[in-house]
């Protein structure tokens, strides 16, 4: 099929290079020129695992190319697929802004029988609301195929996904949209347009509350003497339950649960609805998040000048998306407080120090970052921060010498033995271990 992607985030250029992938002839648009001129040389502007070859190889075959929106030689084909953002408005609520500009611009150039594919997330109603006043007197088809890509897996997870929502009210265009998927194994379920917009808030609202659950019942754990990764085993070998989002930490981040819960919140809210749950989840999620802080506060009489590393921009590893990102909240609360922060991140710092400019200082590798630091907070796990010499670093470092191990990636035990004092996330030893620290 002849297929167009507009916006050319993340969500986009995954979807454009993984559709040519299929075999189908994909051209991706986007508003940003730099943006498209760095597609076209095969150089996305954000790190996903796999996706750059994706597009050389398929740019390379003439299967994908990427044009700018003002282009004259438009022709869109069978589908256009929209994948630009939804940022929050000051109230949570999704602005769709991008969405209505997006979706006027494609059906002034669409033809009769075409289909508009919604993959960004919008809120329930959007997509009727869109087809009533855009499409039906063009004769245009709307489907809703909400995105589930996970940044770090976005490209195997487009390939291998749980499920494939499709949305519509036109069978034959919910049939195409089948075949658009073709080559790819998993169930799909066909409904109403309504009901894939809700499937998809839902999802994310699900994931956030599990996170936050996990991290509520660490702060049970810390207090009890209890290790969280004990009970997570115990809690995700029940199928009910499941293994996956049971990890405690710092909280989520990214561009996905922070935003659509609080939209679920805000929206609710416009309907008389009391969200208490999602509005709770965020709570602990903020709470989670300034658990480095708290820590600091409680070791330090004076936290001017404490030396702060932290190890880990991005809201989680193999992304440099650092949309809401714990670690760029706790940087910006620590430097306002006085503390020396440097931060390093294998592929973040531009983006992280476009964010916080000059108040705290960026290294280049994790021996700079680490070396007379009294406390590290290993916020994001990368591999190449897991497989650290942690001995080395345990001698560059000036005391009391503090590990955090904001997403409990590391061994306690060798930790410790190596002489950290050393601090997870509801491992049942934190308090103990730092009542003999006072600096």
């Amino acid at each position: 099929m002849k297929i167009s992607v507009i916006g050319m985030g993340y969500a986009g250029a995954v979807t454009s290079a993984c559709l040519a992938e299929l075999g189908h002839y994909v051209t991706g648009y986007d508003i940003d020129h730099r943006r498209i001129n760095s597609l076209n040389s095969f150089k996305p502007q954000i790190f996903e695992p796999g996706l750059e070859k994706l597009i050389e190889k398929n740019c390379e075959i003439k299967r994908l190319k990427f044009q700018h929106v003002d282009d004259s030689d438009l022709d869109l084909g069978e589908i256009t697929i929209i994948t630009v953002g939804t940022p929050s408005d000051p109230n949570g609520s999704p602005n769709l802004e991008y969405i209505w500009k997006s979706v006027e611009w494609a059906t002034e150039h669409l033809q009769q029988n075409s289909i508009l594919l919604m993959r960004s997330t919008v809120q329930p109603g959007t997509g009727d609301l869109i087809s009533t006043r855009f499409c039906e007197n063009k004769n245009i088809n709307y489907i809703s195929c909400p995105e589930f890509l996970k940044e770090g897996e976005a490209v195997s997870d487009f390939f291998t996904p749980d499920r494939i929502i499709i949305g519509g009210n036109n069978s034959d265009a919910i049939e195409k949209v089948v075949d658009l998927h073709s080559g790819i194994s998993s169930p799909i379920i066909k409904t109403k347009i309504i009901a894939a917009e809700m499937i998809k808030f839902a999802s994310n609202a699900f994931l956030a509350t599990k996170i936050s659950f996990i991290n509520e019942m660490a702060n049970f754990c810390e207090a009890w003497g209890a290790d969280v990764d004990d009970v997570k085993e115990g809690l995700g070998l029940d199928h009910r339950i499941g293994k996956s989002f049971l990890n405690a930490g710092v909280g989520f981040g990214g561009s996905c649960l922070p935003k659509e819960t609080r939209a679920f919140t805000s929206l609710a809210s416009n309907y008389g609805i009391k969200s208490n749950l999602l509005e709770s989840v965020l709570e602990v999620n903020e709470y989670q998040s300034q658990i480095p802080f708290r820590i600091i506060k409680d070791v330090f009489a004076d936290m001017n000048n404490v030396k702060v590393g932290i190890l880990g921009m991005s809201f989680k590893p193999n992304t440099d998306d650092i949309r809401e990102s714990p670690s760029i909240k706790i940087a910006q609360t620590l430097s306002k407080l006085g503390c020396q922060v440097s931060c390093f991140d294998p592929v973040s710092n531009q983006k992280s120090e476009e964010k916080l400019g000059s108040t705290v200082k960026f290294e280049t590798s994790i021996e700079n970052l680490t070396t007379n630091k009294n406390i590290i907070l290993l916020m994001t796990p990368w591999e190449i921060i897991l497989n650290s010499n942690w001995h080395q670093i345990f001698e560059s470092m000036i005391e009391p010498k503090i590990l955090f191990d904001g997403r409990n990636s590391l061994n306690p035990e060798i930790m410790k033995n190596i002489g950290f004092n050393y601090i997870g996330v509801g491992r049942g030893i934190s308090s103990s271990h730092l009542d003999h620290l006072s600096w």
